[in-house]
């Protein structure tokens, strides 16, 4: 059992270590902001769009049994 935990942890310090978990890391920077500028483009081209979302997640809310009291 203890030489698969050190066999673990030498493996993600490896990884670390590694340029790859340099670039995993600015890939993952990156995919967040086009996630970002794409959401933030949707709600600036139709703001409609953003109070619909807001009401359905309300109705959810007040339909799930015992949430009835709660208010958006």
């Amino acid at each position: 059992m203890v030489q698969i935990l050190w066999l673990v942890r030498d493996k993600v310090l490896g990884f670390l270590k590694n340029e790859r978990a340099q670039d995993t890391f600015e890939y993952i920077l990156i995919i967040g902001g086009i996630s970002v500028a794409v959401i933030l483009a949707v709600v600036a081209v139709t703001p409609s769009l953003l109070s619909s979302v807001l009401t359905g997640v309300c109705d959810a809310i007040s339909g799930i049994k015992g949430m009835e009291n709660v208010s958006c």
